[in-house]
């Protein structure tokens, strides 16, 4: 791992190869990859910089490059703001930066790979919330999956488009990795009711039809990190998680971060636009299920937060997954 300032200065080597001007570069953080603003003279010019640091299957090239492609669609077909990609001077939406590049730079660490693949978006302005949205907040966030949906019904992806599918082997995968991190952690018996509970959401996965009008191209992570307000309208942002998937997959991830009034106003509020098959909340409720796995799964790679998995996992099993096995609703009621 680099050092913010390490992290900046390849940041700067590769806004060499666009056609902009940055006047200053504002760490934002890291999770699935390093992110900086770019600011120039024009204050309402502003970009965002994504540092790939991740460079192994998952985070090929072809994987990066098709989340743009869908980016690039989606800023040309919809009328919402997303974070569309900027091409490099070579008219390439994903610029390879390599350790040739940055010979000139003193004291960058060895752990610097071969290359690391870099993105540049346009900035999508507007406020993060930092709290749960109001009722016509939550009407028009559903409206905005809904929209995300329409295009995604109508867009065929091009040849060589690799992103994630959020399917049955998904979940599993995500069960055996929280297991395995939690191993000797949790009580066999919470164990021994989550993988019933995954059991019985694999089958409700693959029975479900696959079909446009229920399949396609998800965000997958349309949280209130992930979307901002602006003049009252969301935005989306942060597409590194999209992926194909079921479109009731996207409700239930974003209903796991939304109060139970606001979970039952985005529902029925989406299923005005798109209207919801018969069963929809029983499969909602194994979807929402399926979501907090695959959420914890990805938190239990990090120690910093094992012990508030320790004490969140058994709530879950309690509260939800014994219902769910016990075909008891929890959810839109």
């Amino acid at each position: 791992m680099l050092s913010e300032k390490e992290y900046e200065n390849i940041a700067k080597k590769a806004l060499e190869k666009y056609p902009i001007f940055a006047e200053k570069l504002v760490y934002l953080g890291l999770s699935d990859n390093v992110t900086f603003r770019v600011e120039t003279k024009d204050e309402d010019l502003k970009y965002l910089i994504k540092l790939h640091y991740s460079t192994n299957g998952s985070r090929s090239k072809d994987f990066i490059e098709s989340e743009l492609i869908w980016l690039e669609a989606l800023a040309s077909d919809s009328k919402h703001d997303v974070p569309a990609p900027v091409k490099n001077g070579e008219g390439e939406l994903v610029t390879t930066v390599t350790v040739e590049d940055l010979e000139d730079i003193d004291n960058l660490a060895d752990g610097f790979n071969e290359e690391m693949f870099v993105t540049l978006h346009h900035w999508v302005h507007g406020e993060l919330l930092n709290r749960q949205p109001t009722g016509d907040e939550t009407r028009r966030l559903a409206l905005l999956m809904a929209d995300l949906h329409a295009h995604s019904k109508k867009w065929d992806a091009p040849d060589r488009f690799t992103r994630p599918a959020y399917n049955s082997l998904h979940l599993m995968t995500s069960y055996k990795q929280l297991r395995q991190n939690l191993k000797g952690l949790i009580a066999d018996e919470y164990f021994s009711s989550l993988k019933e509970t995954v059991d019985q959401i694999s089958i409700e996965i693959d029975s479900q039809n696959m079909s446009r009008d229920s399949w396609g191209l998800i965000h997958s992570d349309l949280h209130e990190a992930n979307y901002v307000f602006y003049k009252d309208n969301p935005r989306p942002i942060d597409f590194s998680n999209c992926g194909h998937g079921y479109y009731l997959f996207d409700l239930a991830e974003t209903c796991m971060h939304l109060s139970f009034e606001n979970q039952k106003v985005f529902v029925s509020t989406y299923g005005t636009v798109h209207p919801l098959q018969d069963d929809y909340r029983t499969v909602i409720e194994a979807f929402f299920i399926w979501s907090i796995i695959r959420t914890f799964a990805f938190h239990s790679q990090n120690p910093k937060e094992i012990e508030s998995l320790k004490r969140d996992l058994p709530f879950v099993i309690d509260h939800y997954c014994k219902k769910y096995l016990e075909h008891t609703t929890f959810l839109l009621d």
